[in-house]
């Protein structure tokens, strides 16, 4: 049976999105009139903007996410339970997170109104503010912090995998300070097993389009998003431009997924290579501890101010607080806000169930031929830059089936999604399940597969949880799937978030992107309860 469920999922959600995706964008490239040419080609080329800020923005923040998670991550071997504090930024979808930074941290943002209040200096918004609403830098700040928690979630799993403690030690004795023995000895490993995650990092930077339109700078915009606007404009040169576009970005993921795989041997060259003179002096445990807390402190600054602003009449700057808190926005709202809350809850709640059940169905199959190394064959989707792979299929089905067949090509397209990191996060747990207690069931009577479903299944309950809750938060945040193959007719959050937030209204905005945060929190709350149960149970 898990034989058979493994090939279907394999089929259904490997092979075939992946497959087809690549397969229409080359059919297209071929068209007469709106196909791959080389003076559209050379255009694009030559639009060096464009393509440098994507080249940038795809590399320097998940690098950045990456140092900084490590940075941060000693602190969970002293700490285990501090790893809670990541469901707060997991549950927070991309673009509530854009929302409500700039609500906190924009040049008239609410931290630039309460050093207004205690100092005076800012009586208008600052010129020149570092975080302005539109720049590549905002992008790169959103990207950055909501890599980190995904990041650290990855780097936790790997920590119980390996004998961190006695690696620790043993580099210690030698001479080294605790913090040199953690990025001479533990740092190498944790990125050669960090390949993966970060190739998936990367090139969600390179092909991110809701962000660039909510905070991204238009003058250039990164070339993700140029695409993703051109396959909307009727044009045959704008088709033309959206098709080379797409197979540009597909050779820049080329490109940088080539120089992820070197990145474990360069860091080894440069840092290892170094011959260590003194023991560090510099106390970073307790910084990295204090990042901890601010992390936490900026989750809850961003849910704050997004209910603050959804509940505002008038807030005018430099006021530190709303004139006045009213639900009349709410109910003015909930009209057209009650279809797109009803499409994201099911089309997360279908695709985060199927991306878990498969994922358990692959892990199973694994532990059948005693594989326990990543397959990377099943993260393959988040290897392909979204806008070429969905302008695949969105070139496949659009325009070809009814109404009726849209909402569903929308939730195939998010498990296609939901799947690999459901993967990725119950990797670890399930690969190293101690095999004596299946075989201690099977002694007492038990099949496997009632060993399975008795003793296994209920063993591995919190690491389903999270997976099941980090594919939710996936579905949730999914915008491009959810545009080119909804086609408009099966609104979310998401969609509707950006199509507010972008045009300027902060205010409508923020109800929709509070909204959008609220759905995954609860089942990252519900994940939490499980944990605090198991807790007590074991205690």
């Amino acid at each position: 049976m898990v034989r058979a469920l493994s090939i279907v999922v394999w089929l259904l959600l490997i092979i075939l999105p992946v497959g087809s995706g690549v397969l229409f964008l080359l059919i297209t490239s071929f068209a007469p009139e709106t196909g791959f040419n080389v003076a559209a080609l050379t255009e694009l080329l030559t639009d060096y903007d464009s393509i440098a800020s994507s080249l940038i923005l795809a590399a320097a923040a998940p690098l950045i996410a990456c140092y900084l998670a490590l940075w941060m991550a000693p602190v969970l071997l002293k700490k285990a339970r501090l790893q809670q504090l990541l469901s707060p930024l997991l549950s927070i979808p991309h673009v509530a997170f854009a929302v409500g930074l700039m609500l906190l941290m924009s040049p008239s943002g609410w931290l630039i109104r309460l050093v207004e209040s205690v100092s005076g200096i800012f009586p208008a918004p600052p010129a020149g503010w570092p975080l302005p609403e539109k720049s590549l830098l905002t992008v790169m700040v959103v990207l950055i912090l909501k890599e980190l928690p995904f990041l650290l979630l990855m780097i936790s799993a790997q920590l119980k995998q390996l004998p961190v403690n006695s690696w620790m030690t043993q580099a210690q004795s030698y001479g080294y300070s605790e913090r040199q023995a953690w990025w001479r000895i533990v740092t190498p490993e944790l990125l050669r097993r960090l390949t993966l995650p970060m190739a998936a990092v990367i090139i969600y930077s390179l092909s991110v389009v809701d962000i660039p339109l909510l905070v991204g700078s238009n003058t250039p915009a990164v070339l993700a998003q140029r695409v993703y606007e051109w396959s909307f404009q009727f044009s045959a040169s704008s088709q033309v431009k959206a098709i080379t576009g797409a197979w540009i970005l597909l050779v820049m993921a080329l490109v940088l997924l080539l120089m992820n795989t070197r990145h474990y041997a360069l860091y080894r060259r440069l840092v290892l290579g170094k011959k260590v003179t003194q023991r560090a002096k510099l106390n970073t445990h307790k910084a990295s501890r204090y990042t901890w807390i601010l992390l936490g402190v900026l989750s809850l600054g961003v849910i704050v101010v997004l209910a603050l602003q959804s509940l505002a009449t008038h807030w005018f700057y430099p006021n530190l607080w709303p004139a006045e808190l009213t639900l009349d926005r709410w109910q003015s709202e909930w009209a057209y806000l009650t279809e797109p809350m009803l499409n994201s809850f099911w089309l997360a709640l279908l695709s985060a169930l199927v991306g878990t059940v498969a994922a358990i169905a692959l892990l199973q199959r694994q532990r059948q031929k005693a594989a326990a190394s990543f397959y990377w064959p099943v993260l393959v989707a988040l290897f392909i830059p979204q806008v070429p792979l969905v302008l695949g299929w969105q070139r496949l089905v659009g325009g070809q089936l009814s109404s009726s067949w849209q909402p569903w090509w929308v939730f195939w397209s998010h498990a296609v999604y939901t799947l690999p990191y459901a993967y990725l996060v119950l990797h670890g747990a399930y690969t190293r399940f101690n095999e004596q207690w299946l075989t201690r069931a099977q002694s007492l009577g038990y099949s496997y597969r009632a060993a399975w479903w008795r003793i296994m299944l209920p063993m591995l309950k919190q690491p389903i949880a999270v997976a099941f809750a980090v594919a939710f938060s996936v579905s949730i945040a999914q915008y491009l799937p959810t545009q080119w193959l909804g086609q408009g007719l099966t609104p979310t959050l998401t969609t509707e978030a950006v199509s507010v937030a972008s045009g300027g209204d902060w205010r409508i905005g923020s109800l929709y992107a509070l909204l959008q945060m609220l759905l995954p929190l609860v089942v990252f709350i519900a994940v939490g309860l499980i944990r605090t149960k198991s807790y007590a149970e074991h205690s």
